[in-house]
This record gives structure tokens, C-alpha cells and sequence, in this order.
């Protein structure tokens, strides 16, 4: 199975996820990923975390973003969630 499709069944209802591609997020245009995601979380504790994970608050440079469409089908309805991002950097808009 391609890593850019995973189906799953919420009861009746089958899932597909699919992927739209991915976006960077890095300087200059973003701020490191620690104030990206955490912006609200107390320094002290975030920075306690991320060691605590292996995370180098002071190196982690990049966040790469996979973005996720989902497909839901009923039996009776295909329901597209989100149609992706096209456009939006050249490794998104991948769902056509």
C-alpha cells in the first residue's frame, strides 16, 4: 500500500486519507517549529518536553507538514473533507 493512501472504517463508513503533499515550514518565512506549534506553552516546561524527546529546541530548524484530505464514503455518498492545498508550494496540490 502507498504511504500517500491509508484506508480505515469508522462503523459503516469507509476512510481514505489522502495526502495533498507536504509544505516546509522553516525561516524566514515561518519561525522555528518550537514557537510555530507551542506558542502558548511556558517556555521552561516546552523546552523540559522536547529534551525530554530528543528534541532540540535550539536546532530544530524545519517542520514538514503533511497535508491530509479525507475521503468519506457512505455506501450512499463519496464525501470529499478539505481538497487540499494546490498552489500553495510546489510539493502540495498532489490531490487532483
Amino acid at each position: 500500500m502507498s504511504t500517500d493512501v491509508h484506508h480505515f472504517k469508522v462503523r459503516a463508513f469507509e476512510c481514505i486519507a489522502v495526502s495533498d503533499g507536504t509544505l516546509t515550514y522553516a525561516l524566514p518565512t515561518f519561525p522555528p517549529p518550537a514557537t510555530l506549534l507551542f506558542g502558548n506553552a511556558p517556555r521552561e516546561c516546552l523546552e523540559q518536553t522536547l529534551r525530554q524527546h530528543n528534541i532540540q529546541p535550539e536546532h530544530w530548524a524545519e517542520w514538514i507538514s503533511p497535508y491530509i484530505c479525507l475521503l468519506v464514503n457512505t455506501s450512499e455518498h463519496r464525501v470529499l473533507v478539505d481538497t487540499g492545498v494546490d498552489g500553495l508550494d510546489p510539493n502540495t496540490g498532489r490531490l487532483l
